[in-house]
């Protein structure tokens, strides 16, 4: 194949203000980038077959072999056993003149966190479609988080050796519900038992990949009965490019024949301004086509210097608590230089019996070695214990990472997932940076969880917060109000991972108990208020008066852009004295939000607005405010009308296509609303969703019903407010659960 060509690269200048020669023609040789999917799509296999082409392996392993070994990016014995990963794994392998960074991603949405935060760090991605399912529910997640951080893509749909493999219909589906402007690329040459090969539109040549594992490539005339299809395909090809990019749309609008060399410049420059989506076929496990989508990451997918990354300059500051925190001044462009000053961030934490602790880094600015560095967020510096280059498992010690390169810290440097590194020390400069944040989904599930030794209670917390540092979307606490301990998460079996990671990693034995769902309180009407508190009790008494309103927010925007709740003053200090404003949003903030009245759920997605008020010389003191803040916030609620929201799943069932109807009945008991149905052949896939809450159980009645051929998967879409009936019902069995009543729905 054709090399990507170096004088095709564009940087902005200020990328390249400092950089040397070298240094640039190094790091314009590096992709950064990750493989994400639905589950089973073949993301550990296509990770395996590049490994193995790139020469970083020397022998294939499937996901699930005969020799128990596993796929090499699968390297927990979980992962191994069940099949599926779990946890991202990096590596790094050379492709022709390219190094490529590559994480694996786990495709189960109970495990999202994990690709969630690796797009947060790459510069472009492959999304693995399979050729039967085509656009899955966790396809919809994944899309989702590659807009959420703007990661240039190319597609692969994979698994054509299928029956029913139908990659027109997957790239319709993609083009339908994605909404991306994507085109063939290449084309299958057969389908299932008849895939023989792919044509290259661009090229207009076969290519066929013989050998015992595929790696001897041999091209050829695109045979009679596909010449037709791949002029079609190469038309629309260019028409596609031509409302993505100017300079293809300047040679179509003259009608123009463009060259091979200025469809890739085209394809290149439009994916990585995320206007267009080039989209390639094969079959991973059959080992076609995975020589050929490397040589497109090379080829189409940006260097770090062709990706915008952004940060924030921040001042430290100490509140009246004397606590001290970061606030953000002003926004900053991070140069992909490593003469600047550094800048890194900590994006995943992981820790294993064989490597101990590894601190996934991404460096954006700056060169990191084993000097002394700085966490932004706790103001502390460490030294790094070792700097090491990740593969899977294992790792390779190294001296130093330049600018747009990731690596790993190992060692207890006291930091967590989405913390800042800089240089520490004078030299470093009065500067401080911090990256910009990940999003963090909520989590929807919850359950108690019981030591069987009472003796391993403090091990049991030590590991609990371990998993807390390694995962944010994993919480472990103890609820005072029923004595329990409590975990939550994403789904069962993000729970059931780690209870049994206890057990198999730390000999820990815990009961996991019923799991239920987090609720969310959120009220509904807006109220104004003109309150004054009043109390007295000998001596100095207390006094306040507030004057403002309340009001719902909308509760996408609560879950999606981690906005829970919002409160803002706009009163002076005449009226009501800086200070004792902080009492207010402490009050809120600390207390009113974090326990709701209805059933001691947090509250989400409220506006409190403080425009007024007064204050008493001798009675108007913290507590006086914080006192009335809760006064206020109780009368008042009855006019808001609060009620429960509840999160509401997508799922997707695959099962027989004779047994849908019973199937589609099944899932109509639980409240779920069907949205899309597919047969294909025998099987069927069907769509829908409904709350999280109704589908405890599924699985033993979708098995039942298919004699054990049926399957789902679900994922998380929204917060949806429950029928006050409902509601209610939820309300009273949590009161009974902690003996006491805390607000009625229904009188």
């Amino acid at each position: 194949m054709m090399r990507a060509n170096k004088f095709l690269f564009s940087f902005r200048r200020s990328n390249i203000l400092f950089a040397t020669p070298a240094f640039l023609e190094a790091i314009q040789r590096v992709r950064n980038i990750g493989i994400s999917a639905h589950i089973d799509s073949g993301k550990t296999t296509v990770s395996e077959r590049i490994l193995f082409y790139s020469g970083r392996i020397q022998k294939i392993h499937e996901v699930k072999g005969a020799s128990e070994v596993g796929a090499t990016m699968d390297s927990m014995e979980l992962e191994k056993e069940r099949g599926i990963t779990i946890r991202s794994a990096a590596t790094q392998c050379k492709w022709r003149n390219s190094t490529i960074n590559i994480i694996d991603t786990p495709g189960h949405v109970d495990f999202t966190i994990e690709v969630e935060r690796a797009l947060r760090v790459l510069d472009g991605a492959i999304l693995l479609m399979c050729a039967v399912g085509g656009v899955q529910s966790q396809t919809l997640t994944v899309d989702r988080q590659m807009k959420r951080y703007g990661v240039p893509r190319i597609c692969f749909i994979n698994k054509l050796d299928r029956d029913n493999a139908n990659p027109q219909r997957a790239i319709k589906m993609a083009r339908e519900r994605l909404g991306l402007n994507m085109n063939f690329i290449q084309l299958n040459i057969g389908t299932a038992q008849d895939f023989e090969g792919v044509v290259d539109v661009v090229t207009r040549q076969a290519v066929y990949f013989d050998g015992a594992y595929g790696e001897a490539i041999r091209y050829g005339e695109v045979p009679d009965f596909m010449k037709e299809d791949t002029e079609s395909t190469r038309k629309e090809l260019i028409a596609r490019l031509a409302e993505a990019d100017e300079a293809m749309e300047e040679i179509f609008l003259n009608d123009e024949e463009p060259t091979e060399e200025q469809i890739h410049a085209s394809i290149r420059r439009a994916t990585i301004a995320n206007k267009f989506v080039p989209v390639m076929v094969g079959s991973a496990y059959r080992n076609k086509g995975v020589q050929l989508l490397m040589d497109a990451v090379e080829r189409y997918l940006p260097s770090p210097l062709e990706r915008k990354n952004t940060g924030f300059q921040i001042k430290r500051v100490k509140d009246e608590d004397g606590n001290t925190t970061n606030v953000k001044e002003k926004e900053i462009e991070l140069s992909t230089d490593d003469e600047k000053p550094l800048v890194a961030l900590i994006f995943k934490l992981e820790e294993t019996k064989k490597s101990g602790l590894s601190n996934y880094v991404r460096v954006y600015q700056g060169k990191m070695r084993k000097e002394h560095l700085m966490n932004i967020r706790t103001g502390k510096s460490f030294l790094p214990p070792k700097l090491v280059r990740m593969h899977a498992d294992s790792a390779e010690v190294i001296d130093e990472v330049r600018a747009g390169d990731i690596c790993a810290i190992q060692g207890e440097i006291n930091a967590s997932s989405g913390d800042t590194i800089m240089k520490a020390g004078p030299q470093a400069g009065s500067q401080l940076f911090s990256c910009e944040d990940m999003y963090v989904p909520p989590r929807v599930i919850s359950a108690s969880v019981k030591v069987k030794d009472d003796r391993d209670a403090g091990k049991v917390r030590d590991r609990m917060n371990s998993f807390m540092r390694e995962d944010p979307t994993f919480v472990f606490y103890r609820n005072t109000e029923t004595n329990e301990e409590i975990v939550e998460g994403m789904g069962e079996l993000h729970l059931d991972i780690y209870i049994e990671r206890l057990k198999r990693e730390h000999g820990l034995q815990l009961e996991l108990g019923k799991p239920t769902v987090n609720y969310r309180e959120v009220i509904t009407e807006r109220q104004e208020f003109d309150f004054v508190f009043k109390r007295q009790s000998g001596g100095a008494g207390q006094w306040a008066h507030l004057k403002g309103y309340i009001e719902p927010l909308p509760i996408d925007m609560s879950v999606e852009k981690g906005l829970k709740n919002k409160v803002t003053t706009k009163c002076s200090n005449g009226d009501i004295r800086e200070a004792l404003q902080k009492s207010v949003i402490k009050q809120l903030e600390r207390k009113i939000f974090v326990k709701g009245e209805l059933m001691g759920a947090p509250v989400w997605g409220v506006h409190f607005h403080l425009n007024g008020g007064a204050m008493h010389e001798v009675d108007s003191n913290d507590n006086a405010f914080k006192n009335a803040t809760q006064e206020l916030w109780e009368t008042m609620l009855p006019k808001l009308k609060p009620t429960l929201v509840e999160p509401y799943m997508e799922v997707e069932m695959t099962v027989p296509a004779s047994n849908m109807t019973d199937v589609a009945t099944e899932f109509g008991k639980r409240e779920g609303i069907v949205t899309e149905t597919i047969v294909d052949g025998p099987d069927a896939t069907i769509r829908g969703e409904t709350a999280l809450d109704t589908m405890f159980g599924f699985i033993s009645d979708l098995r039942r019903l298919t004699k054990g051929q049926g399957d789902f998967s679900m994922q998380f879409k929204e917060y949806r407010a429950m029928q006050t009936y409902k509601a209610q019902m939820r309300m009273d069995e949590r009161n009974k659960e902690t003996g006491h009543k805390l607000y009625q729905l229904i009188e």
